[in-house]
């Protein structure tokens, strides 16, 4: 929303009233670390001054608007406070963005101008009252509480605190955080960082093996906010022992690269797979070629459940469309002669489930 407001007030700066007094503060930025890339003060001060159609510092000034930009786990977050001489927080908020900083910080300057424009939201500060002078009183004057005769105790001291004055700032109040949309793939990846992540689970396939399959799967991802590449490793058995008759145990061994695309917990992969198809004993039945290679191309689609920063489970579904054959012949007698006794189909389907460390 905030984002949309600083779009639509782009061209027309805001402007105090001519009339009325131009409000003056001292301005400090602070970015914390990992946001080194975000604007600096003197783009925060431009933006205030272009809005608000006058530059608003003062050095000298007895109120003080301090920004801070920090990095987050997984956004950047924006925070503004207004101090008066005394160090007091007069008025504060906050907002938080995914990758575009430069647009947070447009979004900062265009809050502090609005805030700025409003002079009414800055009070006068407080000026430490002048001694009064006890006016002169001569011996005659009669006895009251303010001047107690003599002998008589003074009265207690009032300790209540005064009343509020009007036009005071009320106190400090957090805002709900406006997530910035991201402009530019590059600002993104500049702002959240690249990180690793391993995982382990178990797989099902159907179409790898007579019969089905299962196993365990190795990762190993490289992950960037909205983009992920992952090299794996399985390992999987046939649960079906007898082919033709003939009791073979039979496993297959793949690697798979997975290039995905993340949408809040959803993903979406592009998957290429190389694998190793083998069969004992391997007499009379035996894989179709020496090394029984397997290659095949698909599309995968899951889902992510986060528990925590560094941990999450997940969940997906694979189908592979082979590009080698990938088969089980068996050999003839004293000929030699061999036939297909199992045959892998088109289409492998495999489901997965597991978990991911975030590193």
């Amino acid at each position: 929303m905030v984002a949309a407001l600083a779009a639509q007030l782009a061209a027309a700066p805001v402007r105090a009233d001519s009339g009325a007094p131009r409000a003056r503060v001292r301005i400090e930025l602070t970015r914390g670390p990992g946001t080194e890339r975000c604007p600096d003060e003197q783009f925060l001060r431009s933006e205030i001054a272009r809005r608000m159609g006058f530059d608003p510092f003062d050095a000298e000034a007895p109120f003080t608007m301090a920004a801070s930009i920090e990095q987050g786990q997984r956004e950047l977050i924006a925070s503004i406070y207004l101090r008066d001489h005394r160090g007091v927080v007069l008025w504060t908020d906050s907002y938080r963005a995914r990758g575009d900083c430069k647009t947070l910080v447009s979004t900062v300057a265009l809050s502090i101008a609005v805030q700025l424009d409003d002079t009414g939201e800055l009070p006068p500060p407080q000026a430490a009252p002048a001694p009064q002078e006890e006016p002169a009183t001569s011996a005659e004057a009669p006895c009251s509480p303010e001047r107690p005769c003599a002998g008589q105790p003074a009265p207690p001291p009032n300790d209540s605190p005064p009343a509020r004055r009007p036009g005071k700032a009320p106190p400090a109040r957090e805002l709900p955080s406006v997530r910035a949309p991201p402009s530019s793939s590059a600002e993104q990846s500049a702002a959240e960082r690249f990180r690793w992540s391993v995982g382990a689970g178990a797989t099902m396939a159907l179409g790898l093996t007579p019969g089905v399959a299962v196993g365990p799967t190795l990762a190993v991802t490289g992950r960037w906010p909205a983009w992920s590449i992952a090299l794996e490793a399985r390992g999987l058995s046939s649960l079906a022992t007898n082919v033709e008759g003939v009791r073979v145990t039979a496993s297959a061994l793949t690697t798979n690269a997975a290039l995905c695309l993340h949408r809040h917990f959803l993903f979406a992969c592009g998957v290429g797979e190389l694998g190793v198809l083998r069969a004992a004993p391997e007499v009379p039945i035996t894989p179709e070629s020496l090394l029984g290679l397997r290659a095949g191309i698909g599309a995968r689609a899951g889902v992510t459940w986060p528990f925590s920063e560094s941990l999450s489970g997940y969940g997906y579904t694979e189908a592979v469309q082979r590009l080698v054959d990938w088969s089980l012949v068996r050999r003839g007698g004293i000929a030699g002669s061999e036939r297909a006794a199992w045959s892998a189909p088109a289409l492998g389907v495999t489901f997965g489930m597991g978990l991911q460390l975030n590193l």
